[in-house]
């Protein structure tokens, strides 16, 4: 699928001369640029991120954005596909609820919420570009969770299924 008309460009690894540390930087840059120095709104509330642990002076919500967990033992490595979509994070918060009859290439986002211990989670999914972002409700503000492509189809529809049962409201 073409990009949505309110989807920025990926920021590419090759852009970088695959120099990672100078991606990094970038990837950083753009995290801080929309979370720590403004701060996007979901549905009225400002949406905050985790800052701890910090690692390498990083916040933990950036390598949540950037990285993947594999074996579930916070042994996070550089997933290029959420790196280069480090731009979507606060662009599907700001633009979740895009209209697709006024928009020729985008199908609209996907949203629903789930339990999660005594709050629930918000999951943005725009299904044509496989990509979900997750924010957890709170009394004051929203947080940030994830965000992240799903290269494998069973991934995606697992996600799918659980957006029609709340859809359907049979969750």
């Amino acid at each position: 699928m073409e990009n949505a008309c309110w989807m920025p460009p990926l920021e590419l690894y090759e852009d970088y001369k695959s120099d990672w540390k100078a991606y990094e930087t970038a990837l950083y840059g753009i995290f801080k640029t929309d979370f720590i120095d403004s701060k996007p709104m979901f549905e009225g509330k400002q949406v905050n991120i985790r800052k701890h642990p910090m690692e390498y002076d990083k916040e933990e919500a950036f390598f949540h954005v950037t990285c993947c967990d594999f074996g579930k033992d916070n042994n996070r490595v550089p997933d290029f596909r959420r790196c280069e979509r480090i731009r979507w994070v606060r662009s599907f918060i700001e633009n979740y609820n895009c209209d697709p009859a006024n928009c020729p290439v985008c199908d609209g986002v996907k949203v629903w919420e789930e339990p999660a211990g005594t709050n629930k989670r918000v999951h943005l999914l725009l299904e044509e570009e496989r990509y979900l972002v997750v924010l957890e409700r709170r009394a004051q503000y929203c947080l940030l969770i994830t965000a992240f492509y799903m290269e494998y189809d069973n991934n995606l529809e697992k996600r799918l299924r659980h957006y029609y049962k709340y859809s359907q409201g049979t969750v």
